[in-house]
């Protein structure tokens, strides 16, 4: 995939689980990386072990965090060709059996700051009349998900943004690709209070994740739902009266939820 070859990605959330795949998949690709997330120990870590590799830690949960790292990559001289929007983070259980703050940082991180460096970043690329985003949402996007609810909703609107974007600015030769991952092992587990036993019939691989994901916006899809099993979970799921849907949702968190797999 040589249109990576020699571009300036900005992956967030890139220390660990699908940003740390990107990192890894797009470096062997020849990409200019700029890794973000909190863990500054792992990113240095991991950028040892790259060719091409800059690193700008700092917690994209807080308010202030997405103009300072633009304006870090900018002190670097450095131009985004692709915004890979990886950050984010869940909660499993009952929607009271959680604090506001949990939720509040859940926004914060999930949507205020995928939009504010989008803001940021997608500027320039339309100066630039050229570059793209990778936003990375979820099969969970697609309806209410029961015990999921603040999660689920937020992944709601970064998937129907990411399709509005798409449409606004594909004529400015800008790529959006919005990714839709269903339940993928990696640390959300632990941030969402998960275990990562495997989830039959679901789990899928970080690696295989970004595989499909890079092929996806290689070919100028705007959308991929990554798994077949997913995709067949969103067809049906699109088809049956969303009652049904509901408390089929319901059924089975409920039961992962009780049987410690979610």
């Amino acid at each position: 995939m040589e249109r990576y070859k020699g571009k300036t990605i900005l992956i967030t959330g890139a220390s660990s689980g699908i940003g740390e795949e990107f990192a890894y998949q797009l470096d062997k690709l020849g990409a200019i990386l700029i890794l973000t997330a909190r863990s500054e120990e792992k990113l240095i870590e991991m950028a040892s072990k790259m060719n091409n590799t800059h690193v700008i830690a700092g917690d994209l949960s807080t308010k202030d965090f997405s103009e300072q790292l633009y304006n870090q990559v900018k002190k670097k001289r450095l131009n985004v060709d692709i915004l890979i929007n990886n950050a984010g983070f869940g909660y499993s259980g009952k929607f009271l059996d959680s604090s506001m703050e949990n939720y509040e940082e859940m926004i914060n991180l999930n949507i205020c700051s995928l939009v504010h460096l989008s803001h940021l970043f997608l500027k320039d690329m339309v100066q630039n009349k050229k570059g793209g985003i990778i936003n990375i949402s979820s099969l969970a996007s697609f309806q209410p998900i029961p015990y999921f609810g603040i999660y689920a909703a937020t992944k709601a609107f970064v998937t129907s943004f990411t399709l509005s974007l798409y449409e606004e600015y594909r004529h400015k030769n800008i790529h959006v690709l919005g990714v839709c991952p269903g339940y993928t092992k990696t640390n959300f587990n632990k941030r969402a209070h998960m275990s990562s036993q495997t989830v039959p019939g679901y789990l899928m691989t970080s690696k295989a994740v970004v595989q499909e994901s890079l092929k996806a916006y290689d070919k100028g899809k705007f959308i991929i739902i990554n798994g077949k099993i997913n995709r067949f979970v969103k067809l049906f799921t699109s088809i049956i009266p969303q009652k049904w849907s509901l408390k089929m949702a319901s059924s089975i968190i409920k039961k992962g939820l009780d049987n410690n797999q979610w």
